[in-house]
C-alpha cells in the first residue's frame, strides 16, 4: 500500500524543541530515513502532552520474523491521527506477520463463535473443525485441541451426506497427519 522502498519528500528537520521540532521517541536518528519527514496534524493525534510535528519513514525489524520492514511516514500518519492511536503505540510487525495475525485472529474468532453456537450444522462443524486444525497447524492450539477436533466431525452422523464430501475427508486425514506428528 505505503510501496517498497522509502519515499523522498526532501523533508529533513531535526528535533528542535526550541523550533517547534519534536519527533518522538520512534523515530531515531539511526532508524530514520533522511529526506523523507512529512508534517504531522498535531490536532488530530490523541494523547498528545508533547505532539509530533513530522514522522519519517522508518526501519523496523519484525518481531515475528526478524525481516527489515519500513513504517512509512504516511502509515504512521494515517496509524496517529485517522486510527487514533496513541503516539505511544509503534509498529513491530512486518506487513506480511501483521496480516498473518489478522488472519488468525479473524479465525479464532470463527472458532469461538461456532464453539458456542448451539445448534450448528454440520456444515458449520466442518468449518469449526477446519478452523480449529488451522489453528492448530499454526501453532495457536496445542495437540489436545486433535481429540476435540475427532469429537466434531464424529458428531456427524455416518448416513449424512457431509461424510461422503471431500471436505470431510480432508478434515479427517489433517487430523490423523496431526495426530501421526504431534505423537
Amino acid at each position: 500500500m505505503y510501496g517498497r522502498g522509502p519515499r523522498i519528500t526532501g523533508q529533513n528537520p531535526q528535533d528542535a524543541w526550541e523550533n517547534g521540532v519534536y519527533l518522538g521517541w520512534h523515530c531515531p536518528i539511526g532508524e530514520r530515513i533522511a529526506n523523507t519527514a512529512i508534517l504531522a496534524d498535531t490536532s488530530k493525534q490523541v494523547s498528545r502532552p508533547i505532539p509530533v510535528t513530522h514522522y519519517y519513514d522508518v526501519k523496523r525489524k519484525c518481531r515475528d520474523c526478524n525481516r527489515l520492514f519500513l513504517f512509512f511516514a504516511e502509515e504512521q500518519k494515517f496509524w496517529y491521527e485517522s486510527l487514533g492511536f496513541p503516539l505511544e503505540s509503534d509498529c513491530v510487525r512486518c506487513i506480511d506477520c501483521r496480516k498473518t495475525a489478522q488472519d488468525h485472529a479473524e479465525l479464532r474468532k470463527t472458532y469461538e463463535f461456532l464453539i458456542h453456537k448451539p445448534d450448528r450444522s454440520e456444515k458449520e462443524t466442518l468449518e469449526l473443525a477446519n478452523c480449529a486444525l488451522t489453528l492448530i497447524e499454526c501453532g495457536l492450539f496445542g495437540n489436545r485441541t486433535i481429540e476435540r477436533v475427532r469429537s466434531f466431525l464424529n458428531s456427524i452422523p455416518n448416513d449424512s451426506n457431509e461424510r461422503g464430501r471431500g471436505q470431510y475427508q480432508d478434515l479427517t486425514q489433517r487430523v490423523a497427519h496431526l495426530a501421526e506428528n504431534m505423537g
